[in-house]
């Protein structure tokens, strides 16, 4: 299997010329800030922890780790067209950090939550070509993000609810789906890519939640119905709705096409009004007890991002959409609030240039991005009685970047 990635516009630094240095030798370089124990890949120049680049060390990675997601990438950067269209896929290394690679699937694919090692292989000019080796040897690898803050305790604050997460088959959707479980919720999974949301599933059923896979392409409103009818059947119940389903194409105005600026459109915001539109009857009739919608907008509709006006623009028509609903369904006791998150480190913002992400991270109080177990928390307290006085809301999710 060929990997074409983790694609970095190295910056003009000292740092940068080094982590260069070291892929064209094949090995991964990242950095460990020995006062807070905390290692770094890519490397950074100072610890998000205490802020500090005295106790910064370079370290070498094994390249083993495990497969966090896949995703499908339509519009490649300048010199993979050729490749396009690819997958993308997300890396948790061993020793901490995270990379990304492009895939081109030869013989057995591989699977969410499988043990690699990654080996830098080539470089065209900036960019390094991986090849991934399915790990043989110690599967003590280190739990993914999401397992290792699992707490020992958890109030089941869904208990008997029912919940819809669309887009659940990775990124930020999929950790909502097992953060709902975790907390009692029976799930249904859904996307376009049936492999992705199978695997959340067993995922969920291995630690003993309850979850159901149904293929859903959002933008088309019979589809949706379905989703809406096969849940009834599968559980009789619904009480929560997450509409997160969404892409990103980019071209600057000038050079948007029809294509990429309805489907985009189509995704985001008709899909997010299918999906309400559907389910809306079903709640109306539930009365007195309701139910939750949760709405994902970004930190895009309200500032804008070059290249990105059919995203801004849909993501800005989420929030209007999102209050109307609240305000239609209120007298029913359905909340409807949308969630605004900032940067997210998903397989959709993985591939950002590391001098863009470095100076990203620069303007974030917190110092570091996001990550989607940051959202899933929020889409809980969003989805448990603890909301129930809030509609018509936008949470802005972002460490503080948009303040």
């Amino acid at each position: 299997m060929k990997q074409f990635g983790y694609r970095d516009y190295i910056s003009q630094s000292k740092m940068g010329s080094r982590f260069l240095s070291a892929l064209r030798e094949g090995r991964l370089e990242g950095t460990h800030c020995s006062q807070c124990d905390i290692r770094y890949y890519p490397p950074r120049a100072n610890c998000k922890e205490c802020l500090s680049d005295e106790n910064i060390n370079y370290i070498d990675y094994s390249g083993e780790g495990k497969i966090l997601s896949f995703s499908e990438v339509h519009v490649p950067p300048a010199g993979f067209e050729r490749f396009a269209p690819y997958t993308v896929c997300v890396i948790d290394l061993k020793e901490g950090g995270r990379l990304v690679a492009w895939i081109n699937q030869e013989g057995e694919p591989l699977k969410i939550g499988e043990d690699v090692r990654v080996k830098p292989e080539v470089i065209e000019e900036d960019r390094v070509t991986y090849r991934v080796i399915r790990a043989t040897q110690s599967k003590e690898i280190t739990k993914i993000t999401t397992t290792e803050i699992e707490p020992k305790f958890r109030f089941k604050k869904l208990q008997g609810k029912v919940a819809i997460i669309t887009g659940g088959g990775k990124g930020i959707g999929r950790e909502i789906a097992l953060e709902y479980a975790r907390e009692g919720a029976k799930t249904i999974v859904a996307a376009r890519t049936l492999s992705d949301i199978e695997a959340v599933v067993a995922e969920i059923k291995e630690f003993g939640g309850e979850a159901f896979a149904v293929t859903c392409d959002v933008a088309d409103a019979e589809n949706v119905q379905q989703l809406i009818n096969i849940t009834l059947e599968k559980f009789q119940q619904i009480d929560i709705l997450v509409n997160n389903a969404g892409i990103s194409r980019s071209a600057l105005i000038n050079k948007m096409t029809d294509d990429i600026w309805n489907s985009v459109i189509n995704i985001n915001l008709t899909g997010t009004f299918n999906c309400i539109r559907a389910i809306a009857p079903y709640f109306m009739n539930k009365r007195p007890f309701g139910g939750k919608i949760i709405n994902f907008t970004s930190t895009a509709a309200k500032y804008g991002n070059l290249g990105q006006a059919a995203y801004a623009a849909s993501k800005w028509g989420i929030i209007a959409l999102s209050k109307t609903a609240a305000r239609e369904l209120a007298r029913y006791k359905v909340n409807v609030n949308c969630i605004m998150p900032g940067y997210i480190e998903t397989a959709m913002t993985a591939d950002t240039p590391l001098v863009y992400k470095e100076e990203t991270i620069a303007q974030i109080p917190q110092m570091r991005i996001g990550f989607p177990i940051d959202i899933a928390k929020v889409a809980l307290f969003l989805a448990s009685s603890d909301s129930d006085y809030m509609t018509g809301s936008v949470v802005q999710v972002d460490g503080g970047l948009r303040m």
